[in-house]
Order: structure tokens, then sequence, then C-alpha cells
């Protein structure tokens, strides 16, 4: 058995030096997750090693521009916001879906959230409202309810440098009778400083909503969908709502760096994360919420999850509005929190 057991690691380890790879800058959660449900079985069916460069979206965005002229990264992995980014420095080429078996089995929200197919999403995140069902009394049914006197001094809301800032903002603005086209947001900020004394804080992590939560200090707050399981570990008395006016959405995208030097694996490691098998793996350990339409997700499951109807009531906004006024936008948001 010893000696079987040898003769495995050593076949392990000439295919791994004779595999060839493909090089994919990315996040550095989940990893030992991300190597059960796609590394492994990837090198097991096509014999591409996938090797990562980690470090969150700044930071690797950084990294690619400083190799844009001598590509190293073959397929990147970006929020939205940073991959319309990427788009405007040239980072990505357009995606041939013709070389995508899985393409078609896409929602199609997903297969060019970016516009110009720079990116496919391989994941969807929403982003909803979290309230103490035993402090507040009436239901929390929409987004106007946080201006509600029975919540006042209770609630926390987005920092706008996070992920859901800017697109928090354009929904509040939109909701509240913004003309159409508006990228002023004059109408959010308005309707912000009505209640701006009444909130705790505009929090930048969820851990740190969490905690307050935790306290009692906030009793309502958006939140994202994907740490819903962390809000239901602290056993407090919950809810996650769906608010009447939709959930925002907000994409994970993944696209191929141009002049890639390994571009061919990089469309079978795009593709193979896109299949049906490997988006129902990674929804099933809570790593991500599926863009393949095909996918079934378990019940116990889909309440950490966005799918079904809450996938169905998604609203996106425009990716590039939020890069062409987002200095200005901080600008507004400093001046704001300075008043």
């Amino acid at each position: 058995m010893k000696k079987l057991s040898i003769i495995l690691a050593l076949l392990l380890f000439v295919s791994l030096a004779f595999a060839s790879q493909v090089n994919v800058s990315t996040w550095g959660f989940n990893l030992d997750l991300l190597d059960k449900n796609i590394s492994e079985p990837f090198l097991k069916e096509y014999g591409i090693q996938v090797v990562r460069d980690l470090g969150n979206n700044s930071v690797r965005l950084t990294k690619l521009l400083t190799q844009k002229n001598n590509p190293v990264i073959d397929v990147a992995h970006f929020a939205d916001y940073y991959a319309q980014l990427g788009r405007v420095e040239e980072l990505f080429e357009p995606i041939d879906v013709s070389k995508l078996e899985n393409y078609d089995e896409l929602f199609d929200f997903a297969k060019d959230p970016i516009g110009g197919n720079y990116a496919l999403a391989y994941a969807v995140s929403s982003y909803g409202i979290v309230y103490r069902t035993d402090l507040i009394e009436d239901p929390i049914t929409s987004w106007k309810d946080f201006w509600r006197e029975d919540v006042a001094g209770y609630i926390s809301l987005p920092d706008f440098t996070i992920t859901q800032g800017p697109a928090f903002m354009m929904h509040i603005n939109k909701i509240f009778g913004a003309p159409e086209g508006d990228e002023t947001l004059d109408t959010a900020f308005a309707k912000l400083s009505e209640i701006k004394k009444d909130v705790v804080t505009f929090y930048r992590t969820s851990s740190e909503l969490i905690n307050l939560f935790q306290m009692g200090e906030v009793w309502m707050s958006p939140a994202p969908r994907f740490s819903w399981g962390q809000f239901m570990g602290t056993g407090l008395p919950l809810a996650y709502v769906i608010p009447e006016e939709g959930v925002l959405g907000f994409f994970s995208t993944v696209s191929v760096v141009k002049n890639a030097p390994n571009r061919d694996a990089a469309y079978k490691y795009i593709d193979f994360i896109l299949s049906n098998s490997v988006q129902t793996a990674q929804a099933i350990d809570l790593v991500d919420s599926p863009v393949n339409k095909n996918v079934v997700v378990p019940e116990d499951k889909a309440a950490f999850l966005t799918v079904g109807d809450e996938a169905a009531s998604l609203i996106f906004y425009d990716i590039e509005t939020t890069v062409r006024n987002r200095e200005v936008w901080l600008e507004k948001w400093n001046k704001f929190l300075g008043q």
C-alpha cells in the first residue's frame, strides 16, 4: 500500500511538472473550494494547471496595467466596476463566444455585463435589506422604509466607497423621482440629507455591519445576500427582504487578457467555470450564486444565494455611468459627510 501511494504521488508530480497552465488573476477567497471544484477537475479533464495570482481588485488591476505590453496573466476575475476600468484601459480582448459550449446556458444578464463582449459574468450577487423582526413591528417592504420614523436612529447605510455604494445611490435617485438620465445624484443626496442624523454609520464592511446588529445599535440596513449566512449565525431574529422596487444586482466577471500567452487554455478555463457541473458545485458550497440557468440549487442552500425570484428581480445599474462619474460623485459624498 505504501509503495502504491508513493507511485501515485510520483505520477501526480510528473503530471503537474509537464502540464500546460492557465494563469488566472483572482481573489484569495475560498481557495480550498476553488481547488476542489475547479482546479483539480480542470487539470484532470484538460491536463492544464490553474496558476493563480491573488489580490484585491485594485492591486490586481494595477499589476495588469504594468504588464500591459507583455502580459503574464491569461484570465482575469474582477468585480464589475473594475472590469469596466480594465476595459477602458484596453486590458482585455473581446470574448469569442463561439468558443464557449456553455454560453447559451447563461442567463441573458450574464452574457455581456460591461458591453463589447469584454467580459462574462460567472457569478451574481444581490443587495437587499436585513432587519430585526423583533424590534421593527411593521414589516419592511420598500427601500423607502429607511425614511420611516420607527427606525430613525437605528439604521445603517453603505458608504459610497464600497462596491454597492454607487448603485445604492443611483437606486435612491431613481425611486425618489430623479429625471430619466440624471447623473448628478442630487435627488439621492437631498433624500439622504433628510435622514443623515438617523444613520448610526455609513458602513464599509459586512463584518462591521454584523457587529452593529449584534450590539443592538442597528436594526435595519442594506446588506449583500452573500453575508446572510453570517447574519443568521448571530442567532438574532432577522429577515432578509426583497424590496418592492427590486434588489440591486452585482456581477463577478471573467475576461480574457489582451495578448494572453495561453489563449486556448483561457477559453477552456472560462467555459469550464460556466458549466452546469462547476456552477452547481460552487452554489452547493456557497461560494458563488450561479449564472447558468440550468443549475438546480437544493432548497437548504437557496436561502444563502441569489436564485429564483430574487435573481428575477435584480436591477443592474450601468457600470460605465459609474466609471464616468465616480470622482465627481465621491467629491459630493465627502462634502455630504462633512456637512
